[in-house]
């Protein structure tokens, strides 16, 4: 009986570094294909997209574009919790409005209203239902609009 539990004991660490040896290589090659951004460069991508959306031609405004996308960035490498990043782009958002004028301020505010961040879901539902008349017995044509197509290559 102790063989037995040592043979199991043994093939329980063999599967621990077979699993191992295979999650390593994931983990240093995905590390190498999504490096970790700095603050000052999501402080730059961040100011050059405001720049090229909201057209601002002005070095003086892009300067401190930047100088106030750099502090909350490393406002949030600090400590990023939900509540805090809602209090930053308040922040964000005051500080916004004395360096933006009037018009771009409120282009910027459509823009974050009407910005999607992911893409819009597919429509997983492929077949149409159509309320029926519960007391008449459906027909023909409504029959077929609720019957799947058959697959490619299927003879009746």
């Amino acid at each position: 009986m102790a063989q037995f539990l040592y043979a199991i004991l043994r093939m329980k660490n063999l599967l621990y570094i077979v699993l191992f040896a295979l999650v390593t290589p994931v983990a240093s090659s995905y590390a190498q294909h999504h490096p970790q951004r700095t603050p000052e460069d999501i402080a730059r991508k961040q100011t050059e997209m405001m720049v090229r959306e909201l057209d601002i031609q002005d070095s003086l405004v892009r300067d401190t574009l930047y100088r106030m996308h750099l502090k909350f960035a490393l406002k949030r490498t600090i400590s990023n919790t939900r509540a805090e990043a809602m209090q930053y782009m308040m922040e964000a958002n005051a500080e916004l409005q004395h360096i933006l004028t009037p018009e771009q301020y409120q282009q910027f505010m459509n823009q974050q209203v009407n910005h999607t961040p992911h893409r819009p879901k597919p429509h997983y539902n492929r077949f149409t239902v159509t309320p029926t008349d519960s007391t008449s017995p459906p027909n023909d044509s409504e029959q077929a609009s609720h019957t799947p197509p058959p697959p490619p290559g299927h003879q009746p």
